[in-house]
């Protein structure tokens, strides 16, 4: 009698077993964001929003044994994304799911000095991977452009991006990016700095290298004067989402807070920059 069991048992472990292994493989993205390898096929993850899952392979050719000249994206055997035009060192990609089931690929190449030429966040439409984010455009304000996503929350891609300001040379900062009426928009305008070079001096205080208007708001009316040689805090941006105007916040030691207009060129207005602690490199 018990063999007679054992022997049922195992069959009915052999016919599950046999069940699983044919039934169609499901879509597995757990994690609202995915680290996915270059050179490396994928079949277990939805890409175009069918709820189905698709073969992606991100392929990469090399100029040297360090390097890599382009990079094509290949979904369902077909090529639907190119980049190419610099000497990559490695690519940063994810796969980012929103709570809406809005599903994103960012790659952010990196090549030179950690800089990230060409980072996007695209989405598949129409047969491709179109860019529904460009996290590389703040050459209004800014060289050496670099971005790292941070987190997705609900339907929010958390990015941090390092600049090499005109304002203030080497500044961080975070920028939220908000799914609203079916794309992703800049929601965040007045980030706070994560970091900069004054930090690295160990120092609280940015010296004034010329006078300069201190405004209400951003674009406002003129409420104080910093002067040359005045000591002030700066801990937060103003950044317009088409990235051509940026302000800083202001706080004079022991005076007056407002907000004062930063360079957006490389043509200093003085022998100095906006602030003699800031350093920059080409």
């Amino acid at each position: 009698m018990k063999t007679l069991f054992k022997k049922g048992m195992a069959a009915i472990v052999l016919l599950t077993a046999a069940l699983l292994a044919a039934a169609p493989s499901s879509v597995q993205a757990k994690a609202p964001s995915i680290q996915l390898n270059v050179n490396q096929t994928y079949k277990q993850y939805d890409f175009t929003g069918n709820k189905k899952p698709d073969k992606l392979r991100i392929s990469t050719s090399s100029s040297d044994s360090s390097s890599y000249e382009n990079c094509q994206v290949y979904l369902n055997e077909k090529k639907v994304l190119t980049i190419k035009g610099r000497r990559y060192y490695s690519f940063h990609i994810n796969r980012l799911e929103l709570k809406n089931k809005n599903i994103y690929l960012s790659i952010i190449p990196v090549t030179d000095n950690a800089d990230t030429p060409g980072a996007a966040i695209y989405q598949y439409k129409g047969g491709r991977f179109k860019k529904a984010v460009d996290l590389d455009a703040m050459q209004k304000i800014s060289t050496h452009n670099s971005a790292k996503i941070m987190k997705v929350t609900g339907n929010k891609i958390t990015v941090e991006h390092s600049v090499m300001s005109y304002a203030l040379g080497l500044i961080s900062f975070r920028l939220d990016y908000q799914y609203q009426n079916q794309k992703l928009v800049q929601t965040t305008d007045k980030p706070k700095l994560t970091d900069s070079h004054l930090k690295a001096l160990k120092k609280s205080y940015w010296t004034a290298g010329h006078s300069m208007h201190i405004l209400k708001s951003p674009s406002g009316k003129r409420i104080a004067t910093l002067k040359k040689g005045q000591k002030a805090k700066v801990n937060r941006i103003y950044l317009n989402p088409k990235h051509t105007k940026i302000y800083l916040n202001v706080k004079i030691k022991g005076g007056k807070s407002g907000w004062v207009k930063g360079w957006t060129s490389s043509s200093p207005q003085s022998s100095k920059g906006m602030f003699e602690e800031a350093q920059y490199s080409g």
